[in-house]
């Protein structure tokens, strides 16, 4: 699982792995972490947990992505780890269930580095390869 930002002209792109969906969710989430955020050390804070069905597997990562996202800039909190993820397939539907750990945005703890208003289908396709899934995702800013 790793990820690599790329040059774009307005946006933020990055090109991620994993050996797995999930290590390619996770990357992603990690990616778009690193995106948001300067550096701080996480506390231990409190779960929370989601579950996403959608049609498509781009679809469920969008989706994902766009909850981190609504959790920073909407609910104040910030996305410290992944406690558990899981994505299966059920009917032709995608399935991502969640648990993550999350704490109350603090000005004095937490720096926001960019804002991200949209989690994007551009140039996303999931493939997968000898093993290992890969995606680029883009990041409107």
């Amino acid at each position: 699982m790793h990820y690599n930002f790329v040059e774009h002209t307005a946006d933020i792109a990055v090109d991620v792995y994993g050996n797995s969906l999930a290590d390619l969710f996770e990357a992603s989430a990690l990616a778009w972490r690193e995106s948001v955020f300067e550096e701080y050390s996480p506390s231990e804070g409190e779960s929370y947990k989601f579950k996403i069905v959608k049609d498509s597997i781009e679809e469920l990562l969008v989706e994902f992505l766009s909850e981190l996202n609504y959790l920073v800039y909407t609910k104040r909190l910030t996305v410290n780890h992944l406690n558990e993820l899981k994505i299966e397939l059920s009917s032709g539907l995608y399935i991502l269930s969640a648990e993550i750990n999350v704490e109350k945005f603090q000005d004095k703890k937490h720096t926001l580095k960019e804002e991200i208003k949209a989690v994007t289908f551009h140039q996303m396709h999931i493939v997968e390869k000898d093993g290992e899934y890969k995606t680029r995702i883009v990041f409107d800013i």
